[in-house]
């Protein structure tokens, strides 16, 4: 008999975490799954949970929560002593929820069912070295704008899932550019640079179609920059994103790629899955790492 591991973020998203898990778990029992539920009470709990559990009787992971609470599972399951990795399934209780976006898997109940049909694929892992420290992402890295944006939606989560697109809104209207040297495989780019970001998948923020070409498992990244532009072209390419259309804007500039870093003069936040709290210099690469998600 199968037996899930749960880890639930009570607080991601509209903390619909509880009622969320109660759900999960009838749909597990029907199906005559067994599991175990640990619940995340402060940051960077996820990835303790699931860095010292014992795997050795668990088939594969549940997370209740959203790319932020998967970042941190699969950090924490790719840094375990013991190697023991596991299919990780992730039921949709955050705000942004960008990873169940690209699988067309917003609800849920859905979400859960996947999970008990056993069906899985591949997703491509990140490896990143900042703060002289080994991390993983599977979602983007991003610089300039999208950490200014993440900064300021993280101060406005009484708003719920509009607080991206205001705190886009605002740091737009700032239209702050930083001197910095980023470096994509082997070609090297020196600028004042308001934008960058480096997608994994599809989706990012709230729904935005950042990069419509991104395929989970397709060993490459897509990058994006965008030099310092007027707050009004800025705008223009904003009101793009959610459609894709943003794409051969010309002052967007993209590549694809196995690997970038990014260097500056001063210390500058990351954001790495819609996580803050990584700083610069980073290097980050596709090195044919993947783990595989429920479907």
């Amino acid at each position: 008999m199968r037996k899930i591991f749960i880890i639930v973020n009570p607080k991601s998203g509209s903390h619909r975490g509880h009622s969320i898990l109660k759900q999960t778990t009838r749909l597990f029992e029907s199906a005559n799954i067994n599991y175990e539920v640990a619940i995340s009470n402060h940051k960077n709990h996820p990835y303790e949970l699931i860095n010292k559990a014992d795997l050795s009787n668990i088939d594969s992971i549940a997370v209740i929560g959203g790319d932020g609470t998967m970042h941190e599972v699969v950090n924490g399951m790719l840094k375990r002593k013991d190697k023991i990795i596991r299919p990780i399934g992730l039921i949709t209780a955050g705000t942004g929820n960008s990873l169940m976006h690209d699988l067309n898997c917003l609800d849920h109940n859905v979400a859960a069912k996947k999970i008990i049909s056993g069906q899985t694929r591949k997703i491509d892992i990140i490896t990143i070295r900042a703060n002289q420290t080994l991390y993983y992402a599977f979602n983007i890295v991003g610089w300039g704008i999208p950490v200014d944006i993440n900064q300021v939606s993280e101060r406005m989560r009484f708003i719920g899932g509009q607080r991206y697109n205001i705190a886009s809104l605002l740091e737009i209207f700032r239209n702050r550019a930083r001197a910095v040297r980023i470096t994509i495989d082997d070609e090297i780019i020196e600028d004042k640079i308001s934008f960058f970001l480096a997608c994994n998948t599809v989706y990012t923020g709230n729904g935005m179609k950042m990069s419509p070409a991104s395929i989970l498992d397709d060993g490459f990244l897509n990058l994006f920059y965008v030099k310092k532009a007027r707050r009004l072209k800025l705008l223009s390419l904003f009101m793009k994103v959610f459609s894709g259309k943003h794409l051969g804007d010309p002052i967007l500039k993209s590549f694809l790629a196995k690997s970038f870093s990014i260097h500056s003069t001063e210390i500058h936040e990351l954001n790495i899955d819609g996580q803050l709290g990584y700083f610069t210099p980073i290097t980050a690469e596709l090195t044919g790492l993947q783990i595989e998600i429920f479907s």
